[in-house]
């Protein structure tokens, strides 16, 4: 990042120390601004206990754009989108990537509101959470290397700390899909479940009462939010329980 170290860790600290979405986008905004960018987004994705995508977006983008985007499906065939699901090191935008898209309707209509050239950077988290921390400005950001390879740190280091402060201020609706923490019992149960076995085979294996099974499988459903046994083994193997 640009200037002093200590004007890098006053602007680390005004993004960490952000209290709500509002706080956070003029901290990153302004932070952005510092390393040569005119616009920021930062989306959170994450996966219910039930299989359901959910999205968190945070964006500076011209409010106009924004809603385009969204009412034409935009997200479906943005390039960008697509690599930060798949990728986790930092993609600086080109034309080419929107023309093998298909995308390149897009492309023109971004550019025609300066947002045409920039970077993304993807955080992959366990339990299926992933930021997409974008910065963008009307500039090619791809001409000179070693300016490249300073704006691609610099928004390495923002997109991160961006990521980190913008999970702690949505953790309350992510912690109402993600789970609580199974014990040991609840997982064997569900393992054995998962195995075919009825609640008196898992009596049996486990040295315990079947009511007992049928306890710890009531109890890991709920702290999976579902609400059958099916549901409960394909959220177990979608978190890693069950491996």
């Amino acid at each position: 990042m640009g200037g002093s170290l200590s004007e890098g860790i006053d602007l680390m600290s005004s993004i960490i120390s952000a209290q709500s979405e509002a706080d956070l986008l003029a901290a990153v905004s302004s932070a952005a601004s510092r390393c040569g960018f005119e616009r920021v987004l930062v989306g959170t994705q994450w996966v219910s206990a039930r299989g359901d995508r959910c999205f968190q977006v945070l964006s500076g983008y011209p409010i106009d754009w924004q809603t385009k985007y969204a009412q034409r499906g935009y997200m479906a065939m943005d390039p960008t989108v697509s690599y930060c699901q798949n990728h986790t090191q930092s993609l600086v935008w080109n034309q080419a990537q929107f023309r093998q898209a298909n995308a390149m309707e897009l492309y023109e209509e971004a550019r025609a509101v300066g947002l045409g050239c920039g970077m993304s950077v993807p955080i992959h988290e366990a339990a299926g959470v992933k930021t997409m921390v974008s910065f963008v400005r009307d500039q090619p950001i791809d001409q000179d290397l070693r300016e490249t390879a300073q704006l691609v740190k610099a928004g390495e280091i923002l997109g991160n700390v961006a990521h980190f402060t913008f999970r702690r201020l949505i953790t309350p609706q992510i912690q109402g899909v993600l789970p609580k923490q199974l014990t040991q019992s609840e997982i064997e149960a569900l393992r054995w479940v998962a195995h075919g076995k009825t609640g008196w085979e898992i009596s049996q294996i486990m040295n315990i009462a079947e009511s007992t099974v049928v306890f710890h499988v009531k109890n890991a459903m709920s702290k999976l939010n579902v609400i059958n046994r099916p549901q409960a083994i394909a959220a177990a193997f979608r978190l890693g329980l069950l491996e």
